[in-house]
């Protein structure tokens, strides 16, 4: 149960975010009309600098040489303490959008459709709340981390190498996530691998052209990769353990200009997805030991390039029980739901984690619509949760001083 401190703070938490939440419930829907893409989020930056000014946040823009905006609250008692920081993401995906709300997008081809503008909106109110409150929090600092670009899955990645997390102890993130997957009104909490790691390889395969009729006067690129990529399927089913989840899938095969013509070359792309670190780091030799094998019975050369991508997002226990604990608290034991299993899905917040402890959580929405779809809609309903929980997580790590309670950073294992 919560002691009286934190009590006090939470009838004044909840009374404070009742007065801000309708201007939040008005910030997503601007956003939701107005969408930007991947490293284009130049309208959005401004309209969260706009809001951290208003509100009297210290923040700076254009962080890493993107559209980031940082801002940074400190306590009232002071900054000797830990620092926690809160992120989220503000892009959104390319996409027309086909919901029917009065908010739904007007920047065509461009939408919403994975809830960016709730994530911007939700953290955009613990900002709010917390800075009107700061002298009720304990000595230490929140860090506010408006994200571009987590679609391309290098947003964070940029911010990490221009150091925005060096003086952080901890980072917290919530996605929304549709009643598909979580009830509407519950937080998904999970320890260790939640989000897999995202890699991709291109394939050129070089074979001999020539006319469709004569195939014994060519080599055929074609048969070659359609061979590869059934044959990739080998390695998830005969390799590796039923027990390590992986995915490799072909996500496109190009070759051709006519019905009649046997190309001299295909090229073909991939993702490959893991929740295991060693598993990881061997599939660009299992990958290529097929394509080459393949390739050396079909007659056929080949160019193959492996691109590492976003780690595997893996949540600090520490993180998830503070989440797990402030969620009892503030919305009750039920509502707070065991996610069952990690997805094989890739969220770039895996690069924070690599540096420092953290973990996402998610939020259930409401949303009968998947994400990624052109019906998605994070809704108004799931931000007052949100944001309390987010805001409560950030007080209840200053509290209790980080990890050992000195405020010092802890070392990943």
């Amino acid at each position: 149960m919560p002691n009286p401190s934190t009590e006090t703070f939470l009838a004044d938490l909840r009374r404070t975010l009742s007065g801000v939440l309708p201007e939040i419930v008005d910030l997503r829907h601007d956003l939701h009309i107005h969408p930007e893409l991947s490293g284009e989020e130049e309208r959005t930056a401004r309209i969260v600098a706009e809001n951290l000014t208003r509100a009297g946040v210290p923040h700076e823009t254009g962080v890493g040489g993107t559209h980031a905006v940082i801002g940074m609250i400190e306590s009232g008692q002071g900054s000797d303490g830990p620092t926690i920081a809160l992120r989220g993401d503000m892009d959104a995906l390319p996409i027309t959008e086909e919901s029917e709300v009065a908010y739904r997008s007007q920047n065509t081809g461009v939408m919403h459709a994975c809830g960016h503008d709730g994530h911007t909106a939700n953290l955009m109110g613990a900002a709010r709340v917390l800075n009107a409150l700061r002298d009720q929090l304990p000595p230490g600092r929140i860090k506010l981390v408006f994200q571009p670009a987590e679609e391309t899955v290098r947003g964070a990645d940029a911010l990490v190498e221009a150091g925005v997390v060096d003086d952080v102890d901890a980072i917290v993130m919530l996605h929304g996530w549709p009643v598909i997957h979580i009830p509407e009104g519950k937080i998904g909490v999970r320890n260790g691998p939640v989000m897999a790691s995202a890699d991709m390889f291109t394939l050129t395969i070089k074979g001999r052209g020539g006319h469709g009729a004569y195939p014994h006067d060519t080599i055929d690129p074609i048969a070659c990769g359609a061979q590869i990529v059934t044959a990739l399927q080998t390695i998830v089913a005969r390799e590796v353990s039923p027990l390590a989840p992986a995915v490799i899938s072909v996500g496109s095969f190009h070759a051709g200009t006519a019905s009649n013509i046997i190309p001299g070359r295909a090229e073909l792309t991939g993702t490959v997805r893991t929740l295991d670190r060693a598993l990881r780091n061997s599939m660009p030799e299992r990958i290529e030991r097929v394509i080459a094998g393949v390739c050396s019975a079909l007659r056929c050369e080949y160019e193959y390039v492996y691109s590492y991508g976003t780690p595997v997002t893996v949540n600090d226990a520490r993180v998830s029980d503070l989440i797990r604990a402030v969620g009892a608290d503030l919305l009750g034991p039920e509502r707070v739901y065991e996610l069952p299993e990690p997805t094989m899905g890739a969220e770039d917040f895996a690069w924070y984690l690599e540096k420092i402890p953290g973990a996402m959580f998610r939020l259930g929405t409401g949303c009968p619509y998947a994400l990624h779809t052109p019906r998605y809609d994070f809704g108004d309903a799931a931000l007052e949760t949100g944001i309390l929980v987010m805001a409560e997580v950030a007080r209840r790590f200053l509290e209790q001083g980080g990890f050992g309670g000195s405020g010092a950073k802890v070392a990943i294992g």
